[in-house]
């Protein structure tokens, strides 16, 4: 009876995995494989925001307001939505994530929320929706993605999302994650 459980619980384990079971213990290669399985189905960190005008540096005066949302994903990548309500029919040019240091009012850019890189995006959207992949640029303070990554994880606070438009160059509206 022992013999026809063991059996069975071959055979199904072979069923659900494709393949034929192995007595092969997990271990070396076989844990990396496991684990990077297990952390590609871990969920994504997520970071929300909101984002105003009154705190931005230089301030500007702008009804304009939103949300942000960064989701960082196990392989890293940074994955937004930015929903931003133009109640001042402003036309908004691009949109990052910036690093602020300790005491600074404004900092690098060290993501772009929009793409193409560097373009005037000129939306003039009551309701503007964008759905963006971050860009990571070098910057003075990280030369890599993995060390901006790294700091973002660790600080978050130290990190917010703006919006520039053409009234607002320096920004529209500013949220730091939490």
């Amino acid at each position: 009876m022992r013999y026809g459980s063991k059996v069975v619980v071959a055979l199904a384990v072979a069923a659900c995995t494709g393949s034929a079971p192995t007595n092969q213990p997990i271990t070396g290669a076989n844990v990396a494989q496991f684990a990077s399985a297990a952390s590609e189905e871990a969920p994504p960190i997520v970071f929300n925001t909101q984002m105003r005008s009154d705190i931005e540096v230089p301030a500007c005066e702008s009804e304009s307001q939103g949300l942000a949302q960064i989701k960082i994903l196990q392989d890293g990548t940074i994955e937004s939505i930015v929903i931003l309500n133009n109640k001042s029919d402003e036309s908004v040019r691009f949109g990052h994530i910036h690093h602020l240091n300790a005491g600074a009012s404004t900092g690098p850019i060290i993501w772009w929320l929009s793409s193409p890189v560097g373009v005037d995006l000129n939306l003039t959207d009551r309701h503007i929706d964008i759905r963006q992949v971050g860009i990571f640029v070098p910057n003075p303070h990280f030369t890599s993605a993995e060390a901006g990554l790294a700091e973002l994880l660790a600080n978050p606070g130290s990190f917010y999302v703006n919006f520039h438009s053409d009234r607002c160059p320096g920004g529209v509206a500013r949220g730091f994650l939490p």
